[in-house]
């Protein structure tokens, strides 16, 4: 899929945010991490990647990567707590905004712009209201410090038509859990792309922890589990 056009339609990124399961959190503390981690990304088979704004330069870097990556990369801008914040992510080209918490600011002025947002919330009530100012899905975070799966499972039976991903302490362990009990899709930070292994240099275990992701999601989903 393509995604260099000026606009790709937000059912379209929605969609493929679902199909690939993982968003991966990327926190790093130069622009040449942040390539990395995304480079090694794509080498694992991971196409999306959401850049949090407590990256320096964040939008710059989201910038170059709407650039150098437009054929393969579906990017995102994450940590956006702000619509003036947001604004320039949109204009940078993100194709999806993540908030961490209830800012419906940011999810008026996504709807307006007709990108995808992914708006964070832990509590019942905050998860709804999150959802009826027009996010496309909701962030639970932090979900591991909440009870992870069971909390998941807890929210997702009484208000199943709201499409939740779980943020916050997701690992290769707990990621069958998370969809066990109706995860959309999972957020993922340092499980999967790791500052230490940013700040060494090492892409190939950050792909072979990419691969290892998609591999169980897709068993998960299947219903093929070891």
């Amino acid at each position: 899929m393509v995604y260099e056009e000026a606009h790709v339609d937000k059912t379209t990124v929605f969609g493929k945010l679902v199909e690939t399961g993982i968003v991966p959190v990327i926190r790093a503390d130069t622009e040449k991490e942040t390539l990395l981690a995304i480079e090694a990304l794509l080498a694992g088979g991971i196409p999306v990647a959401e850049i949090t704004m407590t990256v320096p330069d964040a939008i710059t870097i989201i910038e170059r990567c709407v650039r150098d990556f437009a054929d393969r990369l579906l990017v995102g801008a994450g940590t956006v707590t702000d619509s003036a914040t947001c604004a320039k992510a949109i204009a940078a080209g993100s194709r999806f905004v993540v908030t961490p918490a209830v800012k419906t600011e940011v999810i008026e002025l996504c709807r307006k712009e007709g990108v995808c947002v992914i708006g964070g919330a832990l509590t019942p009530t905050e998860i709804l209201a999150v959802w009826e100012a027009g996010a496309d899905a909701v962030k639970i975070f932090p979900a591991k410090a909440v009870g992870g799966p069971a909390y998941i499972r807890m929210i997702h039976e009484p208000m199943p038509h709201i499409p939740l991903v779980p943020t916050g302490g997701v690992s290769l362990e707990t990621v069958e859990g998370y969809f066990d009990a109706g995860a959309a899709f999972v957020g993922s930070g340092g499980d999967l792309v790791n500052r230490r292994f940013l700040k060494n240099g090492e892409r190939g275990l950050i792909t072979e922890r990419a691969a290892e992701y998609l591999s169980r999601i897709k068993e998960i989903r299947s219903g093929k589990r070891p």
